[in-house]
């Protein structure tokens, strides 16, 4: 398929990204055609006018460093951001593909660069994993990468069967070893998470468990992490120090804009959701008028959905404390229950129940569960674009159309 095809089809990608080659990123056929080798596209992340990148990965995956099976593409318009890019490939002798560049002088043309490399070309991580990396011996899987951002790691090592998790950023990990501790202090089940390192960039943390809940669903268990979050709920923001607030409903406007952008026909539907959160979710009881005061706020996790919690000998341990921090506890209610809606079925039905009576029962917060669910469904309502799915527009219809349901629901689901 040609870059004009592609364009015809996601005419709302480039549109909104006003980059040439962005919509072949999304591609997986444009992708593979253009790196010789089948691939799927995994994340992209879009700075319009600017840059776009997405994580690739290999349909047969290998090890890292030999097939290197993962890797980037990106639009790049620096000229210092390409030398950038190349100095350090070359420095660790790195292989950069570079495809395409448009020529500024033609009509519409940006001087854009099309290329692609390994995550081991990466500019911004790979001083960070190569040091990490230099740390443990064995084996190592990649299963997990954020271009620029972080990579995940499975590692066996050679002197253990037992498997770890190891995470690699390009900023301070420390706030998951801090988190991890904290949690561990209040008796919530979590993983330990120790640093990599001396430079606090890189962390590890065993691997544990048979599964996640969203796989194995469990109502019992989906209970249980009620309870849980309930008991995180009643810590205090002094008790969790020093930690940057969530602002939820800035996350919901500033997604709204961008859904608006690449789908105009549904922007008055999402401004109307935001104008409908205001009212909603910012009067919770404890709050002042507009939730962005902070009145009301206590510990949360910030990203609960049933694939963060893992399962195993009839136990659970709470995961991916990334965005643990202060905020609303709806975030963490709305969450969940978006999370399960977005999967249907019994199963998923079965483990918001199963977590809204464990969290009712353990005296959990009072929260509007519908306005938070619409809430969660809207922030994430560009996953399906930002995942690379062909079917992303009528995927992002769907979720807004739920968010709408979820806010015309009774306030018979509010949780007390």
């Amino acid at each position: 398929m040609s870059r004009t095809d592609l364009d015809d089809v996601d005419g709302a990608t480039a549109a909104f990204a006003r980059l040439p080659y962005v919509t072949e990123l999304r591609s997986a056929e444009a992708l593979s055609q253009r790196l010789g080798i089948a691939v799927e596209p995994a994340r992209l992340r879009v700075k319009p006018g600017r840059s776009a990148i997405v994580s690739w990965a290999r349909e047969e995956k290998g090890r890292l460093g030999g097939d290197q099976d993962w890797g980037w593409s990106a639009v790049v318009t620096s000229a210092n951001k390409l030398a950038n890019i190349r100095r350090r490939a070359a420095a660790r002798s790195e292989t950069l593909i570079v495809h395409e560049s448009s020529d500024p002088r033609s009509a519409g043309a940006t001087g854009s660069v099309l290329l692609s490399g390994s995550i081991r070309a990466d500019s911004k991580l790979e001083k960070e994993l190569a040091r990490a990396t230099r740390e443990v011996t064995g084996d190592i899987d990649v299963i997990g990468y954020n271009p620029g951002r972080r990579v995940l790691l499975k590692h066996i090592p050679r002197w253990s069967a037992a498997p770890e998790f190891i995470r690699i950023g390009t900023r301070s990990q420390q706030h998951l070893v801090e988190t991890a501790a904290l949690w561990a202090d209040w008796g919530l089940p979590t993983l330990p998470v120790e640093s990599l390192g001396s430079r606090g960039t890189a962390v590890r943390s065993p691997w544990w468990g048979t599964g996640d809940l969203e796989t194995h669903p469990d109502p019992v268990m989906a209970e249980e992490v009620g309870v849980v979050i309930a008991e995180l709920h009643r810590h205090t923001p002094a008790e969790v120090g020093q930690s940057a607030r969530v602002s939820p409903l800035e996350q919901a406007t500033e997604t709204a804009t961008v859904v608006s952008q690449l789908l105009p026909e549904v922007g008055r539907a999402v401004r109307d959701i935001v104008a409908t959160l205001h009212q909603r979710i910012g009067l919770e009881p404890g709050m002042r008028a507009g939730a962005e005061a902070g009145a009301g706020d206590r510990a949360i996790h910030g990203d609960l959905s049933p694939d963060q919690v893992l399962v195993g000998h009839s136990e659970c341990r709470i995961i991916d404390l990334d965005r643990a921090g202060i905020g609303p506890a709806g975030m963490d209610l709305g969450r969940w229950v978006a999370a399960c809606r977005r999967r249907a079925g019994a199963p998923a039905q079965s483990l918001e129940t199963g977590f809204l009576d464990g969290y009712r029962g353990a005296g959990g917060a009072e929260v509007d569960v519908e306005a938070w669910a619409a809430w969660a469904m809207l922030v994430t309502a560009l996953e399906p674009w930002r995942t690379c799915r062909s079917d992303w527009q009528q995927a992002t219809r769907q979720i807004i159309g739920a968010a709408q349901h979820s806010l015309a629901a009774s306030g018979s689901r509010v949780s007390r």
